[in-house]
């Protein structure tokens, strides 16, 4: 069940989720970048059928040999469920770039933190990424709900992406909370395969822990990269945002499952701090056979299943300073 810490980060505002976005800066190379948080709802049929044909033509030959194949139908429910959030990485001009030091340099943010309207300060990313050895790697999506307690899903892939600009156009939408109504402009993205340099998914959510009380996540559903810029610190742009989104919200942890055939991509996870979650199936039966002294109990029905799984269910704890 949704707690209020969840609703409300539902009921948030992309400005207020992310204030200091969108951002404009250059990838190592050169190329100028621009990083921006919607809504799935913002994103134009073109834009949708950009997504799951680039998802698709990454992910199709890893997940067909998964524990957990999808279709068009299903996968497409999934990307563009009404709560999910987009991270996207786009190509921007020269100009966006130079419009964005020059709004930093006025606002005293060059150096990286924003004070927003309540007097809180988040830090924003540095206009240029530095070649830090990150791997951005082919991912996957995660299994099947077993027992209620897996429903959580994230990949890391490569995507077909180019240098043309994405284009967008403003409409109006009446929301009503709480009896009341509000109109507020939303801009619709539209954007092909061209416009994309990556994107992560994520939404908000509780997950079952060992203890009593749910935790309250952010979680992790796609982080998918074009081949034109990996190795350029995409990855851990995109991550790095959605961490900080979690902790903007006072979150616990940030989740998602990666295959573990996919080595590369859980060395990308685990240099940025994620370890398998305490409800991870694999983890939980090694620790069930390490606190049993009962030799004849080590083998209980379900425990060598549990270590068989070709999944692992990660996590970043959101408490205290991130040190990765």
């Amino acid at each position: 069940m949704a707690t209020a810490k969840i609703r409300s980060a539902n009921a948030a505002s992309t400005s207020i989720l992310a204030p200091d976005l969108p951002r404009h800066g250059h990838l190592p190379d050169g190329r100028p970048y621009k990083l921006s948080l919607v809504c799935a709802e913002q994103l134009s049929d073109r834009s949708r059928d950009a997504i799951f044909g680039l998802f698709d033509s990454n992910m199709c030959h890893l997940q067909s040999t998964s524990s957990f194949p999808y279709t068009e139908s299903s996968k497409r429910e999934e990307l563009f469920e009404q709560s999910t959030r987009y991270l996207l990485l786009l190509p921007a001009s020269p100009d966006d770039t130079k419009s964005q030091a020059g709004e930093d340099e006025q606002a005293g943010t060059s150096a990286g933190a924003r004070t927003t309207s309540s007097g809180s300060t988040s830090t924003s990313t540095s206009g240029s990424l530095s070649s830090n050895g990150v791997l951005d790697m082919p991912g996957e999506s995660p299994p099947p709900s077993e027992s209620g307690a897996i429903r959580f899903k994230a990949n890391i892939a490569s995507m077909i992406a180019g240098e043309s600009k994405s284009r967008s156009k403003r409409k109006s939408k009446s929301r009503k909370r709480k009896g009341k109504s509000i109109v507020e402009a939303i801009e619709t993205v539209d954007i092909g395969p061209e416009d994309l340099f990556g994107f992560s998914s994520f939404r908000f959510d509780t997950e079952e822990t060992l203890t009593p009380r749910d935790a309250e996540v952010i979680y992790c559903y796609e982080l998918q990269l074009a081949p034109s810029v990996r190795g350029q610190g995409s990855g851990k742009l995109l991550i790095t945002h959605l961490e900080q989104i979690g902790r903007g919200r006072e979150l616990d942890k940030v989740m998602l499952t990666c295959l573990k055939s996919n080595t590369t991509a859980l060395a990308f996870y685990t240099k940025h701090g994620y370890v398998p979650d305490e409800i991870d199936p694999t983890r939980m039966a090694e620790e069930e056979e390490w606190s049993d002294d009962d030799e004849a109990s080590q083998g209980v029905d379900g425990g060598d299943e549990a270590r068989q799984v070709d999944y692992v269910i990660l996590s970043k704890s959101l408490k205290g300073k991130d040190k990765t």
